[in-house]
């Protein structure tokens, strides 16, 4: 709370359909910004990419909002574009996975070869990873050696996916378990379990993050809602019915792959592990791969992860 005695508000944005919203509402539901001494604004949003941007990005950097959650590489991209974004607190090992039909013959990465792929955009994370592993692997690019179909949003995406329009899609983690409840698709891999071909150590990949003079001026609201996330994530553990309605097989699966994924902090040997997967990706993939040089200075502020 303000010496004066009013109770800042923070602004998040998020996409409307993104898992991260989910726990932002949970915040909200629970009362859990107030309990902490501020207040929590969502401002809900799609998911399209605009010029080299995600939607969010597009709203942190023209000040409608403090923060989003964004992955490491996409912070360093921004950083090096001249955006003064900073990821101050890594709240996942955020990663997606390959999906294709049921009735598909491709049952291994391999098999992705001159088949059309669909991908939300070709700097997607997911897609890096899966490129490099399959370099790694088999000796080959997918980006070279397969049809890759840009969809611009995750939403496109799954309906290319559905319609038939693409052989497989790289597709975020939480749009795969309703494809496969449905027994219409199933997943190739979990790019999650790709990971440890690049980098043994569980290096975080997902960040809050805000820009760089909000916090300068604003560390204790920051230190505040990161509490009031960690007391979020506790509550979801815990009780099933603080997530969003829907089918019982669909929420145990959901459930299950959100607690492979979600953290609560992190220590300075997983924020090494995330800058040697970084390394590996360029040097099997490339620049072209990651779509920046280097991690630019700054891109991390590790006073808030531990």
């Amino acid at each position: 709370m303000c010496d004066d005695g009013v109770i800042p508000t923070l602004r998040g944005a998020f996409e409307a359909t993104g898992s991260p919203s989910w726990v932002m509402r949970t915040i909200q539901s629970q009362g859990l910004d107030r309990r902490h001494g501020f207040r929590l604004e969502l401002v809900l949003g799609n998911d399209r990419i605009k010029h080299s941007f995600q939607a969010t990005e597009t709203v942190l950097a023209e000040g409608l909002a403090d923060f989003i959650d964004t992955d490491w590489v996409s912070i360093a991209r921004c950083r090096q574009q001249g955006l003064d974004f900073v990821g101050v607190f890594p709240y996942g090992r955020i990663m997606g996975g390959v999906v294709v039909p049921t009735s598909s013959d491709i049952d291994d990465l391999a098999d992705l070869r001159g088949r059309r792929i669909g991908v939300v955009r070709a700097l997607d994370k997911n897609w890096s990873v899966v490129r490099a592993v399959c370099l790694n692997r088999h000796g080959f690019d997918l980006q070279h050696s397969a049809v890759v179909e840009e969809a611009g949003s995750k939403t496109a995406l799954v309906a290319q996916l559905q319609s038939g329009q693409v052989d497989a899609a790289v597709l975020y983690w939480h749009l795969v378990p309703p494809l496969t409840v449905s027994g219409r698709f199933r997943q190739l891999c979990d790019v999650l379990d790709l990971l440890p071909e690049l980098e043994p150590a569980a290096a975080p990949t997902t960040f809050f993050a805000f820009r760089d003079q909000f916090v300068a001026d604003n560390p204790g609201l920051i230190q505040t809602f990161i509490a009031a996330y960690r007391d979020a994530v506790a509550l979801m553990h815990a009780d099933a019915t603080l997530w969003p309605p829907m089918e019982a097989e669909l929420l145990a699966a959901l459930r299950a792959a959100w607690t492979r994924r979600i953290s609560t902090g992190c220590s300075a040997s997983d924020m090494s592990a995330l800058g040697r997967l970084f390394d590996r990706l360029k040097a099997i993939g490339g620049e072209a791969c990651v779509g920046v040089v280097a991690i630019p200075p700054g891109t991390f502020a590790p006073a808030f992860m531990s």
